[in-house]
């Protein structure tokens, strides 16, 4: 199956919207309730069940979620062909699902707790988003480093992809403190600037191939 550059790069722009929506979520979240801390909570207390403006934040989280998937098609098309695209289309798309579930149907219990199963399904969906951020920055590491068009691309998702090792590793080890918030959005923010870099570099090398 072919797809154009044109229909690709439309995939590519879905890409770069997504991290700037989800950080405009966030800092939204944060003005309209002057309590919450963006270095002492994580961003799934700003969507527990309970929290003001939960249904605008959420609905806005869901666009960013819903925004990876047609990039995710477009990145499969943006790399050479092989098993490699394939599992990067697939975990870029699960990691799109579980995010939503976390947000939208299993949301911490009040307090940032984890007591019903809600809270406790909470924790399951985002143990399951691990795993696929991995797949994906080290399965488009291995597809882009045989690709001239990447340039340094896959070394940059390689790096990015330990940052997130060692960040996730910091937020677990942090997750009572009150830098919890902090330790957990250098996670979040290196899988957000994977995103960005990679969609902006997929609209770029289709775009010079006109």
């Amino acid at each position: 199956m072919n797809i154009s550059n044109g229909k690709i790069r439309a995939l590519a722009i879905c890409g770069i919207l997504s991290p700037i929506v989800y950080f405009i979520t966030v800092a939204l979240g944060g003005f309209l309730d002057p309590s919450y801390s963006q270095i002492g909570k994580t961003v799934s207390e700003l969507v527990q069940r309970g929290a003001p403006n939960r249904d605008l934040l959420n609905s806005m989280l869901i666009v960013y979620n819903v925004l990876i998937i047609p990039f995710a098609v477009g990145l499969y098309f943006g790399l050479k062909k092989g098993l490699t695209r394939s599992i990067v289309m697939v975990a870029l798309v699960l990691t799109a699902i579980f995010s939503t579930a976390v947000t939208a149907f299993f949301p911490l219990d009040a307090g940032g707790q984890s007591i019903t199963f809600t809270g406790m399904m909470h924790l399951i969906m985002v143990g399951l988003v691990v795993p696929c951020t991995f797949a994906f920055e080290l399965g488009f590491w291995n597809s882009a480093r045989k690709d001239e068009r990447w340039g340094k691309l896959g070394l940059i998702s390689v790096a990015l992809f330990i940052v997130t090792l060692i960040s996730g590793i910091a937020t677990v080890a942090f997750v009572n403190s009150d830098y919890r918030g902090l330790v957990e959005r250098i996670t979040i923010g290196s899988t957000l600037l994977w995103i960005e870099v990679v969609a902006a570099k997929l609209y770029f090398i289709t775009k010079k191939q006109l």
